[in-house]
């Protein structure tokens, strides 16, 4: 995905920062494909819609504020890119942000139009690496809940070579190994036993 093909939400109700925000995307070459709402109620709609590649998320909109703005954007689209914008310079919410699961933190008025669209690029990147990770985790899951494991001592007959259950039956070995795994047998004949059977034929 190239700068000008990614698809921009701005959540921001207050007419100057938006105003400015806008102006920083269209000088980064951002604008094309910008879309803004005023409210958190407006910015999910535009989501759920599908309308973002990413969101720049004020905190303080007239339905919503503070970290609660975060958790709503982020807990109902947790694949999306979001970095937060806002006026309060403050280091420990700019951290509960990032933890709620906001890709960058940016303070109004102390960054450029280059570092705005330096942040969404980076965080776009970030968040599709993230979010591969967490798909291979998954899939890797779902495969490990498949695979059964044979752990522990195994009571075996020396002769026979058959296996003594929980239960205290005997079973052949092959039958209680592919009821405790995901084994599948196929039988032959080693060298030693095939000399051993043609010489018995003859």
């Amino acid at each position: 995905m190239n700068d000008r093909s990614i698809r921009i939400l701005l959540i921001e109700d207050e007419p100057l920062s938006a105003k400015i925000a806008l102006r920083m995307l269209r000088e980064a070459g951002l604008d094309a494909n910008t879309r803004q709402e005023g409210t958190l109620a407006g910015g999910l709609a535009a989501l759920d819609a599908g309308a973002a590649d990413i969101a720049l998320l004020d905190l303080s909109l007239p339905d919503s504020g503070g970290l609660d703005t975060v958790k709503a954007v982020c807990g109902g689209f947790p694949n999306l890119p979001v970095i937060v914008m806002t006026g309060t310079d403050d280091e420990a919410l700019g951290l509960e942000a990032l933890k709620d699961g906001a890709q960058d933190y940016l303070v109004k008025g102390q960054f450029t139009g280059k570092e705005l669209a330096r942040a969404i690029r980076y965080a776009v990147e970030r968040k599709e690496l993230l979010n591969e990770k967490e798909d291979l985790i998954a899939k890797l899951q779902d495969a490990l809940k498949n695979v059964k494991v044979l752990t522990g001592l195994l009571p075996t007959c020396a002769d026979c070579k058959k296996i003594r259950t929980t239960e205290g039956t005997w079973v052949q070995m092959e039958a209680y190994i592919s009821r405790h795994s995901d084994a599948l047998f196929s039988h032959g004949f080693c060298d030693a036993c095939y000399q051993k059977r043609i010489k018995s034929l003859k």
